[in-house]
């Protein structure tokens, strides 16, 4: 049957905070074993010796993501993640001359089709096409462009030492290298052997110190596709974004991060220019080290490499807009070829608030397959068959959200109704002593088993740093 999503977005439900998560002084300190550095350009790094581990956790942070954008240039951050691994003017190239010669030649042509693609807007918005990409296929002039633009970027392909990047640290020894974008920060990560420190410094360094966007426009086709292929072609992908829009109304939050497709066939390489510039500088930057390493000999590899990457211009600008208030509940309802589902949300507040630690007990008190949910809706009721909930606090707001997704013949509402009655329960009554225990308990072993690996301790600083501060992780 379709799929009838029925969403919810009500106000906030006031939860009493949470007892400690534990006694403070049962546990070491993250913040105890940190060596915060500042670079003179601003850049900052955190060092976390682990002695006797094989291979050393490297990554670094851009305090940069979906929020830092506007409309016109949604998903330049995603993209982003996928042209820095692609080189620079010494890493990538067989002739570096020439891969300049053409990254200019294109740009020069792309500016040209953005100046017809201005007129074939046009023609959508006064509804004499269905879309540009139908507006282009019969303009003479347009065909012509991509005529030029094609063959530009064949050559430049020929030109191309492809993968160079990740060869250069596979050979070397390194695994585990990726990245990852979300709404508020850009991550980057890979672990070296202890003897290759060195070329981590100069690798990571000289992607920031000479950057070249290389492959620019292929490679923003090619987030296109990862768009197409993770929201257009799901079944209820389309649906999610459209709740996450009304859900974060006038909030930056609102648009996917990986980005509007009208924004990403649009962004130009100058446009990527100037908002690496801004995003990029030293001063936005953290880098992490976890593993056994030489102290001194990190701080001067730093100063050598990083230290070269000239300060910003100026700070990047603060996230202004806010989410206008929901003056009263607002459901959307849409129809698919899925099963019945209902996911309801809460605004709740940034991470580090003050509800924080309690949303984050609640949501284990309702999820799993221990959790209320689980045993009203899937075992009792039989109506379900997966639920969760969950507490996500981002940098600038958050939200608690509980979802189940239903058998065939289930009315949406009904499962809903279940849902809002398992909230109201712990709203009037709480929780037990029991739940309360057992849920920190599981939260506290969960986390101290992730921070024993020095490589998810590596991301786990930077995400933190990311969101507000690394010392906020203890």
């Amino acid at each position: 049957m379709p799929k009838r999503v029925t969403a919810a977005l009500l106000a906030v439900i006031v939860l009493a905070a949470a007892a400690a998560w534990a006694d403070p002084g049962s546990a070491p300190r993250i913040a105890d074993e940190t060596r915060e550095v500042f670079l003179e350009n601003g850049m900052k790094m955190l060092l976390l010796l682990r002695p006797g581990q094989p291979g050393i956790a490297a990554g670094w942070v851009a305090k940069v993501g979906s929020a830092n954008e506007h409309p016109g240039i949604t998903g330049i951050s995603h993209l982003f993640e996928h042209m820095m691994f692609k080189g620079s003017d010494r890493i990538g190239t067989r002739d570096p001359e020439l891969d300049r010669e053409l990254r200019t030649e294109l740009d020069r042509v792309r500016a040209e089709m953005f100046a017809e693609e201005r007129a074939l807007r046009e023609q959508v918005r006064l509804g004499l096409a269905a879309s540009v990409a139908e507006a282009a296929r019969a303009s003479t002039a347009m065909a012509e462009l991509q005529r030029r633009f094609d063959e530009l970027l064949e050559r430049q392909r020929e030109n191309l030492v492809s993968g160079e990047f990740d060869r250069i640290y596979t050979e070397a020894g390194a695994s585990r290298m990726n990245a990852f974008t979300n709404r508020d920060m850009t991550v980057y990560f890979v672990q070296v052997p202890k003897n290759k420190l060195e070329l981590w410094f100069w690798m990571e360094s000289e992607r920031l110190y000479r950057p070249v966007f290389r492959e620019f426009y292929a490679e923003r086709d090619v987030v296109y596709e990862e768009r197409r292929l993770r929201t257009d072609s799901t079944p209820t992908g389309a649906q999610d974004e459209v709740f996450n829009a009304l859900f974060w109304r006038g909030h930056s939050y609102a648009w996917p991060i990986v980005g509007w497709p009208s924004d990403i066939a649009a962004i130009t390489r100058a446009q990527a220019r100037t908002y690496f510039e801004r995003y990029y500088a030293p001063a936005n930057l953290t880098l992490a080290l976890v593993g056994d390493f030489d102290e001194r000999q990190a701080r001067a590899w730093a100063q050598a490499y990083f230290g070269r990457i000239p300060p910003g211009k100026e700070a990047p600008p603060d996230v202004i807009t806010t989410s206008t208030p929901q003056l009263g509940e607002v459901t959307y309802r849409a129809e698919v070829e899925a099963p019945p589902a209902t996911e309801i949300r809460w605004r709740t507040t940034a991470f580090a608030g003050r509800d924080d630690p309690a949303l984050q007990v609640l949501s284990s008190v309702l999820a799993g397959k221990a959790g209320r949910l689980y045993r009203r809706l899937v075992l009792t009721d039989q109506t379900a068959t997966r639920v969760g909930a969950d507490a996500d606090a981002a940098k600038y707001d958050g939200h608690f959200s509980v979802y189940a997704e239903g058998r065939q013949g289930v009315a949406p509402e009904q499962l809903r109704d279940a849902l809002l009655e398992e909230v109201a329960q712990i709203a009037a009554d709480g929780i037990t002593d029991y739940e309360l225990e057992k849920v920190k308990n599981k939260l506290t072993a969960s986390q101290y088993r992730r921070l024993a690996d020095p490589f998810f301790l590596m991301v786990q600083v930077l995400y933190f740093d990311g969101l507000r501060d690394w010392r906020t992780l203890d």
